[in-house]
């Protein structure tokens, strides 16, 4: 019997199993490409998150050669069960410290350090000369490679090996459910009125263009809604249980890579980064920006005298201090121990020096109240640079003001000294 014989309800019958069929291969092989790049990202994107705090906890401990410490950071580690070895590597590429799952094999982590060694070699400058690190997917793990960076420099690599366990078995559970939907909604399609496949599709292309949306944009901070009291109302009420856990994971670990724990400040990371882009556009526009970078005075004879739970709400007060003092467009960032960076946008020598100045006068007049009624006054020297950048290396004004931080010190403390030319 020819097609063009059959009834009207065969013909939309066989023209909606066919359009269905297609758009279900179609969606299931768009689907699988994207939840594999999505799924790839957000390994990677964890495993660097976790390297990046990681390799702000052992900055410290490379600098000073510290390996006990390192070890037992390293250690740390096993916490994780996808880690399967960390490594640490000074400035001459000579290894530091080494942390190896007990449940990998030494052969397979071997290997795969070999690899991801000589990848690092060949990314030599952008780790040591851009401090820029990098991660990637091979064939049984997958790796993120940090620059350990002190002062500016790339003193040393931290490497982290993890296996593919997630990717795999959520590329699988993907695939496997959906061939599962596809052949079921075939079934179902070949069977029922439009009305009805309208009922069965339309949730499931909704979740899968809410996921290519999710996947485009990296917006978490979207849901998807259903008037229907089904199966799909809990579907898509884990969905979005899902996506609103991601969403305040990722949310949290970019505050504790941006933010010092102690103050809530911006840490040195972060300034830097900020400073890169203000520095960048005042080039660009030619524009002034300034720079001023506190101490405050005489830390460790406080820490000395009254502890470090004192010195810890000194740095907590002058923190606050900074940033009431501060514009809106400033940013005042925690680099070391007692130093502080405040980072002044489109501002002349003249408004930073006030700035400053307003700062170092709020400081000495603020009274800091212990817990144990204990209350004490410090005070602050501050370095002030200002110009429009003549070079894009942050090294180049990071020194200035250090330099002027230098000479308020020598002149006595508690003083706000500009950087001039010699």
């Amino acid at each position: 019997m020819k097609f063009s014989n059959l009834s009207i309800r065969l013909k939309l019958v066989a023209l909606l199993g066919v359009s269905a069929a297609m758009a279900l291969v179609v969606s299931a092989i768009l689907s699988l490409v994207l939840t594999f790049f999505s799924v790839r990202d957000e390994s990677l994107r964890h495993l660097r998150q976790t390297a990046d705090i990681a390799q702000d906890n052992l900055t410290a401990t490379l600098a000073f050669r510290d390996n006990s410490s390192a070890t037992r950071m390293l250690a740390s580690l096993a916490s994780n069960p996808r880690i399967l070895a960390a490594l640490i590597t000074d400035e001459e590429t000579q290894l530091f410290s080494i942390y190896v799952s007990p449940a990998a094999s030494p052969p397979d982590v071997a290997h795969y350090l070999a690899e991801v060694a000589a990848l690092a070699r060949q990314q030599h400058t952008q780790l040591f000369l851009q401090h820029e690190g990098f991660a990637s997917i091979a064939m049984g793990y997958m790796f993120a490679v940090n620059p350990i960076v002190f002062d500016g420099r790339t003193i040393g690599t931290l490497t982290l090996l993890s296996d593919n366990v997630i990717l795999k078995e959520r590329i699988s559970a993907f695939v496997l459910m959906q061939l599962l939907v596809s052949v079921l909604t075939l079934v179902i399609i070949a069977f029922i009125s439009i009305r009805l496949q309208r009922v069965f599709t339309t949730p499931i292309f909704h979740i899968i263009e809410t996921i290519r949306t999710i996947s485009q944009t990296k917006n978490y901070a979207v849901s998807v809604n259903t008037i229907q009291n089904d199966e799909f109302k809990v579907l898509y009420t884990h969905f979005n249980d899902m996506i609103a856990e991601i969403h305040e994971r990722d949310s949290q670990l970019s505050r504790l890579a941006t933010t010092d724990p102690l103050t809530g400040l911006a840490n040195r990371r972060h300034a830097m980064d900020v400073m890169q882009t203000m520095v960048t556009r005042a080039r660009r526009k030619q524009e002034q920006f300034g720079l001023v970078m506190f101490d405050v005075d005489h830390f460790k004879r406080i820490n000395d005298q009254y502890g470090h739970p004192v010195g810890d709400l000194v740095l907590k007060s002058v923190a606050t201090t900074l940033t009431r003092a501060a514009r809106e467009i400033d940013l005042v960032a925690r680099i070391g121990g007692e130093e502080f960076l405040v980072l002044c946008d489109s501002s002349d020598l003249e408004t930073t020096h006030q700035i400053a100045e307003r700062m170092r006068s709020a400081i000495e007049q603020a009274v800091i109240s212990g817990t144990d009624g204990t209350q004490l006054k410090v005070t602050a020297s501050a370095g002030v640079y200002a110009s429009v950048p003549d070079s894009e290396d942050l090294k180049v004004s990071l020194s200035r003001v250090d330099a002027a931080l230098y000479q308020a010190k020598e002149a006595g403390r508690n003083k706000v000294v500009n950087w001039e030319k010699q």
